[in-house]
């Protein structure tokens, strides 16, 4: 058994790469977007900087954000254990629609590697798009879950008996 550390919180710097695949249907555009690539950047700016842009054209543009960072916290370990129970753990990135240079690019605001929080902003108007965890990252998320998260022991609760509760005899009002 690992001895607790009680880290607070653990951040990592990122770098992500998203494409913009557009086609036509009936004469109408239709645009999908993709996370393709989650890089470690440790020594990558500590802000936010982009879109970069790698490849533009009619079918596929491709767009570089630098200095993202993932920030872990205790309180939210337990999204992070349900992520590493898949077989491939994802980082989800929450983005804003933003027009940049003409284009409507969308802005990362927010990396987490809780599936809690990724599902609580696919419930709004943020587009959220997840990719593989790079494995330096996903290695050292696994240290801090192992040596941070412990599973609350589920209770059974005491169901009621509504019918005795029903027929029991109620206090008569004062008047």
């Amino acid at each position: 058994m690992h001895p607790r550390k009680s880290i607070a919180t653990l951040t990592f710097n990122l770098s992500i790469v998203i494409e913009c695949h557009t086609k036509t249907f009936n004469g109408w555009p239709s645009t999908r977007w993709e996370l393709t690539t989650i890089l470690s950047d440790p020594d990558g700016p500590s802000s936010l900087e982009g879109p970069h842009v790698i490849r533009s054209s009619d079918k596929l543009s491709q767009y570089m954000w630098n200095g993202l960072n993932l920030r872990l916290h205790l309180d939210a370990a337990e999204g992070y254990w349900y992520n590493f129970l898949s077989e491939i753990p994802y980082a989800f990135v929450i983005f804003e629609m933003d027009a940049v240079d003409e284009d409507t690019v969308p802005v990362p605001i927010y990396v987490t590697a809780s599936q809690d929080e990724a599902g609580a902003h696919l419930e709004t108007d943020y587009l959220v798009l997840s990719a593989a965890l790079p494995t330096d990252v996903r290695d050292k998320i696994e240290d801090y879950i192992v040596d941070n998260y412990v599973p609350q022991t589920k209770k059974k609760r005491k169901r009621k008996n509504w019918f005795e509760e029903a027929n029991q005899p109620r206090p008569k009002p004062n008047t």
